[in-house]
């Protein structure tokens, strides 16, 4: 009897798999795929900011810049150097205009100012580690302390990129760690989100 009961109830599932258009092999191949964990690649740092919720934009303060350990080993190399490119650009206000900003730099990196291209209106900056970024830290790396935007020209209000150019040979992951915009990546310290103009 319950061997009967058995394939009955195997009979009634196939078929109704069938109705369906499902096969019990395709049924078993979507089960598993659902059901596969999602691993973390070796290797993976993503950057973000932070600034103060007693910031205003346009005005004098600084910006930290973070970068966090989201691969399953730790991150460090000797060569090539782990570096980021970070870019100050222009938000709105007087276009071609340089602001005063003094770079800093956190937990074993250097950061090497490159200078203003007058062209694009953007002074760029060179983050280099020398330390290694343990699993799933955030550390601060460097930050920007911005003098105060107000120009003969009018207040200028600026935004930060910064883009990982040199990276262990295995980390293929560039989705969260190319031209990551202050506008859509910045945390107040206080907790929430800011609108990463500064």
């Amino acid at each position: 009897m319950k061997k009967f009961s058995l394939r009955a109830a195997g009979a009634t599932l196939a078929l109704g798999l069938a109705a369906a258009g499902v096969s019990p092999a395709t049924a078993a191949t979507t089960t598993a795929t659902t059901t596969a964990p999602v691993t973390a690649p070796a290797h993976d740092l993503a950057p973000s900011f932070t600034v103060s919720g007693m910031k205003a934009p346009g005005f004098a303060g600084l910006v930290g810049i973070h970068v966090k350990n989201v691969g399953s080993q730790r991150y460090f190399a000797d060569f090539p150097a782990i570096s980021f490119k970070v870019e100050v650009k222009t938000d709105h206000g007087p276009t071609g205009v340089d602001r005063l900003i003094t770079p800093g730099w956190f937990n074993g990196a250097y950061t090497q100012d490159l200078g203003y291209n007058e062209v694009t209106g953007t002074r760029t900056f060179m983050v280099t580690l020398s330390n290694p970024v343990e699993v799933g830290k955030d550390v601060l790396i460097a930050n920007l302390n911005f003098g105060d935007g107000l120009t003969s020209e009018g207040r200028i209000y600026n935004y930060v990129t910064v883009t990982q150019v040199g990276r262990l040979a295995d980390d293929k992951s560039t989705g969260n760690d190319q031209n990551i915009d202050s506008r859509k990546a910045t945390r107040l310290d206080t907790g929430g989100t800011s609108k990463g103009i500064f």
